[in-house]
């Protein structure tokens, strides 16, 4: 009679029983809701989907985003599920061009892997010009130039266009100006700080920025068979220029017009377009007389430099080690893990790469963050809007990407802490919606819905058994796990779990930061479990027994869910 009553249940049941005993592989996480709308927007953005037009009922449909899922996997030589699975997201968040790959509906069913933009120019000879270099870039003046030199030639040879260097001040308007820029720089294209967008071009025309070329100021610059933990500017100048003479993106594997950075070209003497891209250009321009290396009268280019110690624009200033631990705040942020110490940070993406050993400056890339706020204490991405807040002493600071929000600062009070309170760290739990505020040996549930704290807290943080006290931060993973850090270690929660897996801590270092395993020592002081009387809230949804293993946990936990009797911590 009860499993007639509740047909959902039963059929839980029987998942259960059926799936576990046959240890059937997992099924990939479905993605959250944040993912879900940074991935529509990303498809808008570079061309997948239409805008939402509500006001012409045009409106994006789970068939149209399905469909644009599809061909973005097609594009990118994914396989084409139709669906946000863990490729996809991870393809997404690649540092790529900032120009969209499909340009109109002809671009949807192009038989060709390039792909004209139907725009070109009428002459044989343009002429170009660095108008800004980077700020304190390790390449020199002279050695941007000669890149930006054989990135053209590279294009002219195979098309039979020469490019001229304009000399500042004679009098000749250059064709195609080429600019370092930051963030916002008077085009719809904004830079986004190291990683992410690493540069733009727009393709030939009548308009004064046609065939205009911006490089992003913040990347680490560097060229030659190995990009030294930096980005290849020869390889993106030449995939940018090919815009500015009228190619769109391919998807053609070995395209260097393909939207993804895909790591050094190689020598820039001796550098050839793939195939691709000479049969691109040449239905664009025809077939150049000239030979595949015509013979430069330029200066050989000098080694590529070693990429500094610190960022370049505070050569005086101190740069922490990230191999040392002891962060101020650590966050997952649009699924990349941000490592927050004093002014500096590092970003981890989602592939397990550091955009960069060297660290990024606070201030430079989230605008509008006060000079005095010197330190971040904790930081998470609310899941409701995608806002990003960072916290420091009793105020926070809202942020819609990397632009501050109106109305900051805030203070504590309203996450309903008392005043004067300050916490070590936050972070949103996808198990319950509720965020998560620490202090110390305690700790307060906020409800984003209602903006209030839970009833009953603050509470002690001993309800998460093994989590250390006062944690530098907690963060969720791309996959739903838990951190907690402290120090030169953390400790992994499974999706779930209120429980510290067996063995942690373990050391930060080598799977976050890229560091090297620490040599062998006295083991690190456990914190100390929960007194045997401890009747924690997650027990109490269960059984004041031995804690269930494995799928009996979870069994127990959808049990509690349909009866309505669990209690998160």
């Amino acid at each position: 009679m009860w499993l007639r009553e509740r047909p959902v249940l039963t059929l839980l049941l029987l998942l259960l029983l059926l799936r576990f005993p046959s240890q059937a592989p997992a099924r990939a996480p479905e993605p959250s809701a944040q993912d879900v709308r940074l991935s529509v927007d990303w498809l808008t953005r570079y061309g997948y989907l239409p805008p939402p037009d509500p006001a012409q009922a045009q409106l994006q449909s789970p068939e149209q985003l399905r469909d644009a899922i599809k061909i973005m996997q097609r594009f990118a030589g994914l396989k084409e599920t139709g669906l946000m699975d863990e490729a996809t997201l991870a393809t997404m968040k690649k540092p790529r061009c900032s120009l969209p790959d499909v340009l109109g509906v002809a671009g949807l069913v192009r038989r060709r892997r390039y792909a004209l933009t139907g725009s070109f120019w009428k002459k044989k000879q343009l002429f170009w010009r660095v108008q800004s270099f980077p700020r304190g870039s390790a390449l020199s003046q002279e050695t941007i130039r000669d890149l930006m030199h054989y990135a053209l030639t590279a294009w002219g040879t195979e098309m039979g266009m020469t490019f001229q260097e304009a000399e500042p001040r004679v009098g000749t308007e250059p064709e195609l100006l080429i600019n370092f820029a930051r963030a916002y720089h008077k085009d719809s294209y904004p830079f986004d700080g190291p990683g992410g967008t690493l540069a733009h071009a727009f393709f030939p025309g009548d308009h004064p920025i046609s065939g205009d070329t911006h490089f992003d100021d913040e990347e680490v610059w560097t060229f030659g068979e190995s990009d030294h933990g930096g980005t290849d500017l020869f390889a993106v100048a030449v995939h940018e220029f090919g815009h500015a003479l009228g190619l769109a993106h391919s998807s053609a594997p070995d395209s260097i017009m393909r939207p993804f950075y895909q790591g050094p070209a190689g020598d820039p003497l001796k550098y050839r377009l793939p195939p691709d891209d000479r049969e691109g250009i040449q239905q664009l321009y025809g077939k150049g007389p000239n030979s595949p290396h015509p013979e430069s009268t330029r200066k050989p280019l000098a080694p590529p430099p070693q990429p500094p110690g610190q960022p370049p624009d505070s050569p005086s200033a101190p740069v922490p080690d990230r191999c040392s631990g002891n962060f101020d705040a650590i966050a997952n942020i649009r699924g990349e893990v941000f490592f927050f110490k004093g002014p500096w940070f590092w970003r981890l993406q989602p592939s397990g790469q550091l955009v960069s050993p060297r660290p990024a400056n606070l201030h430079r890339f989230w605008e509008g963050l006060p000079e005095h706020v010197v330190a971040v204490d904790a930081a998470y991405s609310r899941p409701s809007d995608g806002r990003i807040l960072l916290f420091s002493g009793h105020q926070f600071w809202v942020f819609q990407d990397r632009q501050l929000e109106a109305g900051s600062p805030k203070l504590l009070t309203e996450l309903g802490l008392p005043p004067g309170e300050v916490v070590d760290a936050v972070f949103s739990w996808p198990q319950n919606g509720k965020t998560y505020l620490i202090r110390g040996e305690q700790y307060w549930r906020f409800d984003e819905t209602v903006h209030s704290v839970d009833p009953g807290y603050p509470k002690r943080l001993i309800l998460w058994e093994g989590a250390p006290s006062a944690p530098d931060d907690v963060t969720i993973d791309n996959k739903g796990d838990t951190y907690f850090f402290k120090g030169t270690e953390y400790w992994r929660f499974a999706p779930g779990s209120v429980v510290a897996e067996p063995g942690s801590p373990h050391p930060m270092g080598p799977k976050w930061l890229d560091c090297p395993p620490s040599a062998p020592g006295p083991p690190a002081p456990r914190p100390s479990k929960s007194p045997p009387n401890c009747q924690c809230e997650i027990n109490q949804a269960g059984s004041s027994g031995p804690r269930l293993p494995g799928f009996l946990f979870i069994f127990s936990v959808i049990l509690s869910l349909f009866l309505g009797t669990t209690t998160w911590p």
